[in-house]
């Protein structure tokens, strides 16, 4: 299968939303880092989770949060049996259940 080729403006207009959806990332993980914002209120903001949070790594997210780096995130994800290459979006019910739990989110 091959790819349609892009017209220099439809191009453009691509490029730019995903600079714009990589600067929200990032300022959604500063946000959890500063404590300003929690992974349960990024779950309840559905236009938010849909739009950003939903493409996002779950090791980004927890690796995010204060007090965790990159190693402990690590094996938080591999105690809760959670793969460190799922998005957020991928989390099923159980593995979702057992992140709120860890982080005693109700």
């Amino acid at each position: 299968m091959t790819l349609a080729r892009l017209s220099d403006e439809a191009r453009k207009k691509g490029l730019e939303k995903a600079r714009v959806v990589r600067k929200r990332r990032s300022q959604i993980k500063e946000e959890l880092k500063q404590g300003k914002t929690t992974i349960k209120k990024l779950f309840k903001d559905e236009k938010l989770f849909d739009e950003y949070v939903s493409g996002m790594k779950v090791l980004a997210i927890v690796s995010s949060l204060p007090g965790n780096g990159k190693m402990n995130a690590v094996r938080v994800l591999e105690e809760l049996h959670i793969s460190p290459n799922k998005k957020m979006g991928g989390l099923g019910k159980n593995q979702k259940s057992s992140l709120f739990k860890y982080f005693n989110i109700s």
